[in-house]
């Protein structure tokens, strides 16, 4: 594409949801970066569509990469859903961790009803579909499979369509505008950036330390990554001092009152990537530099100056 990287880029049209789809695309590809998968934000799809989609989505993928013939890899993107669990305070998540332990006495994790539980559908969606790829890879037995597990992305965006209504950005942006956190303030906000996942995902394609059925979580670096709403909010205040950035909901003041704190968790750290992949991640204040700053310019949001 330019002096550094040379190459070429080919733009195909396709359905996730329909078989064979992606048979076009992906002839002659080695390495299948699955990054899509239907969501529920803004009520698009209700729990049984995301969950469906999900499962769907991967065998029609698989479908295609078996065709193809000739991709060695495949990159899952999973999700942090996959992982999280119920669990003590301060726990620390690892790749060992699955969002179906501890969960004997919780009703709720089944598909049966899913449309009325919310999230619980999306989450056991992203476990079996980890647990699939795996499968069917080694069933296959040309291509290997790999998950990444995301968790708060936030980061630089490219265009107005990567906005959706309820995603973290959406509510990092309201706080530019002078509302308060309306989500995740009663844990932490455990961020990584963008540009992160994308680079985790190219070095898992070339990468001989990972094989079928590697995973690794796309979290904070550090402690730093790890804040509270409180935190998210003097974070943005620093970086831009001529915006009002709103604050917390009175409910977070009456938790802190009562709890002395927010719900400490989830706690996670991407070490694994960079230990095994070299991954280099961006700071905290970069990446919320970077989103408020594209969101801005994007003309998704309208910030709240202040006054003289």
């Amino acid at each position: 594409m330019n002096d550094e990287h040379p190459g070429n880029v080919s733009l195909h049209q396709a359905n996730l949801l329909e078989e064979g789809s992606y048979d076009a695309p992906f002839r002659d590809c080695s390495a299948v970066l699955h990054v899509g998968t239907p969501m529920g934000y803004g009520g698009v799809n209700n729990p049984q569509q995301v969950y469906d989609g999900a499962i769907g989505g991967v065998h029609n993928i698989i479908g295609s990469v078996k065709r193809a013939g000739t991709v060695k890899r495949l990159i899952y993107t999973s999700s942090f859903a996959a992982i999280g669990h119920p669990s003590p305070p301060g726990h620390r998540y690892t790749e060992d961790d699955w969002a179906s332990d501890n969960r004997d006495e919780d009703a709720n994790w089944n598909t049966d009803n899913l449309v009325e539980k919310g999230e619980v559908g999306y989450s056991m969606a992203k476990v079996e579909c980890e647990r699939l790829v795996t499968r069917l890879a080694e069933e296959d037995g040309r291509f290997d499979a790999i998950s990444v597990c995301p968790c708060v992305v936030l980061g630089p965006l490219l265009s107005p369509v990567h906005e959706l209504r309820g995603s973290w950005q959406f509510f990092l942006g309201r706080m530019l505008a002078g509302k308060p956190c309306g989500r995740g303030w009663q844990a932490l906000w455990n961020i990584v950036d963008v540009r992160d996942v994308g680079e985790s995902e190219a070095l898992m394609i070339e990468s001989d330390v990972c094989g079928n059925g590697s995973r690794y979580m796309l979290c904070a670096t550090d402690d730093s990554g790890e804040i509270t709403a409180m935190q998210l909010h003097d974070h943005l205040q620093a970086l831009f001092p001529h915006i009002d950035v709103g604050g917390v909901l009175p409910e977070y003041e009456a938790m802190v009152e009562k709890y002395g704190a927010p719900y400490d968790a989830p706690r996670a750290h991407c070490d694994k990537a960079r230990g095994e992949l070299g991954l280099e991640t961006h700071a905290i204040e970069d990446t919320l530099r970077t989103t408020g700053e594209t969101m801005i310019e994007l003309g998704l949001v309208e910030p709240k100056l202040k006054t003289a």
